[in-house]
């Protein structure tokens, strides 16, 4: 079966995972290259056109990539962070790099304290324009959401430097690639492991096993308790599926694509791509045969011969030839500019409705959690209040020291460096305390279930910046990390 790497992940696994894992002004430069503030007057001018955010961050980066002054290049972009402007990418990259500055200088409280309001910098009001138009026409049954941003991410200079191996990990289609990939993750690791274990006593070495053992047991159990037989979404299958009648190479060529399900029943899905020039390709892949254009279905209360072309269009129905899910065929519809939903047929109809009628259907509870994620990721992921509930229902009698959650939201913005916050909203600030602190402890303990296939070590990098803290009200607990690109190469190709 095709998968979409990492994000093809249920949100299941993201909740686990959260879980267990859940700032002077300038002045000028001597000989001795020493910093000296003016507190009340920018004295190096703007360029023309140039906002004074703009300003800002240009100085703080030459400060520090180019002249390499720390001290600098924090003077600046405290200022800019500071200013709280509407431009999210510089107050974005602002944020991490500081908190890097902040890091090489054993300033740790203020870099945890700005990470831990990355989620209300610059964010004067809510919108959940994050997602494409087309998600609003969804059904509401759907209890959770995630998003790629792939212009976005291949935009970061952090994605830039990644090698051709990881980016093929993350969105490649070819199944034959995926698996060679995986073997050779492995082996990366099993050598690791090996050299762990070599370097050990032997009583450290009988002990290490051991506990890799009982991980391992661990994780089993919890994967049969699951069961295997888990149904995949529309979308598992369905991307590499667009990807193929638009004659596209692979996901990478999406300019974004979503997908969103019920958190129990998995046949309750779509997706949705952006593709640049559209229109043409479906023109050429119906041509081709790959897209078969069908009838309209006939829409209660909606006469479609009176409709205008332009509105016809947006009810327009295709079938990707040759691929069928659970049984029946694979639709897609588009119902924005250069936008494309996949659907089972069973659910095509029902959204063609929605389009007709222009009813907005999109679950509130979702929507409310999206209206919270910052506009600048490259990725994001929301899980419903009813969605948590049901997950937090399984955890037996731990269920009653937890808080009741009021959703899930996962956000990854990468530029320079990557970084994962992560929210979960609840009223119940004791318990959210308790969470945390039980949090808290098993990240010191290190008991990781994800570690069941490695050595001790295998998430040491992505551990290391990682801040799980309670909203300063009390009504959230909060993750968050920075990731350098060496964390980043670690997670995908071990």
């Amino acid at each position: 079966m095709r998968r979409v790497g990492v994000i093809a992940l249920g949100p299941l696994a993201k909740l686990a995972a959260t879980l267990v894992a859940t700032l002077a002004l300038p002045g000028c430069w001597n000989r001795e290259a020493v910093w000296e503030a003016q507190d009340a007057h920018r004295a190096s001018v703007a360029r023309e056109g140039e906002s004074e955010a703009e300003r800002l961050y240009r100085h703080g980066r030459d400060c520090m990539d180019t002249l390499e002054r720390d001290d600098c290049a924090i003077d600046y972009f405290e200022q800019l962070v500071a200013l709280e402007p509407d431009r999210r990418d510089l107050l974005g990259d602002a944020t991490f790099r500081l908190v890097e500055l902040y890091r090489r200088h054993e300033r740790e409280e203020q870099a945890t304290l700005l990470l831990r309001k990355f989620w209300e910098l610059g964010m004067d009001r809510g919108s959940a324009g994050v997602v494409p138009y087309g998600t609003r026409f969804a059904p509401p049954t759907l209890t959770s959401m995630f998003m790629v941003d792939v212009d976005r991410l291949e935009a970061s200079s952090l994605h830039a430097e990644l090698p051709a191996d990881a980016k093929d990990m993350m969105f490649t289609c070819d199944e034959a690639r995926r698996e060679q990939l995986r073997e050779e993750v492995a082996a990366r690791r099993a050598q690791r492991r090996e050299q762990e274990l070599a370097a050990m006593t032997p009583e450290a070495r009988e002990a290490s096993e051991r506990d890799a053992a009982k991980r391992k047991a661990r994780y089993e159990k919890q994967r049969e308790a699951r069961g295997d037989d888990e149904r995949s979404s529309i979308y598992s299958e369905g991307f590499c599926q667009v990807a193929a009648a638009l004659a596209l190479t692979d996901t990478r060529d999406f300019q974004l694509f979503l997908g969103a399900s019920h958190h129990e029943d998995a046949r309750q899905s779509m997706g949705l791509v952006r593709v640049e020039g559209l229109e043409d390709k479906l023109g050429a892949a119906v041509t081709d045969g790959r897209l078969i254009l069908e009838p309209t279905p006939e829409i209660p209360e909606r006469n479609l011969d009176a409709m205008p072309q332009r509105m016809r269009d947006k009810l327009r129905l295709w079938t990707i030839a040759g691929v069928e899910y659970e049984g029946a065929k694979v639709q897609v519809m588009s119902f924005d500019r250069d936008e494309l939903i996949v659907a089972p047929q069973a659910l095509a109809t029902e959204l063609l409705v929605a389009r007709a009628h222009d009813d907005d259907r999109l679950d509130p509870q979702l929507r409310k959690l999206l209206e919270q994620v910052p506009a600048d990721v490259a990725f994001m992921s929301v899980i419903t209040p009813d969605a948590m509930q049901d997950f937090m229902g399984r955890a037996g009698a731990m269920a009653k020291l937890l808080p009741d959650p009021e959703g899930l939201m996962i956000a990854a913005v990468v530029y320079d460096y990557a970084g994962l916050f992560v929210r979960v909203p609840t009223e119940d600030s004791v318990k959210g305390w308790l969470v945390l602190s039980i949090a808290r402890r098993m990240l010191e303990e290190g008991d990781d279930e994800a570690s069941a296939d490695g050595g001790e070590g295998e998430d040491d990098e992505f551990m290391a910046n990682l801040d799980i803290s309670q909203a300063p009200d009390g009504k959230a607990l909060l993750m968050s990390n920075i990731l350098t690109r060496a964390a980043v190469l670690r997670m995908f190709m071990g």
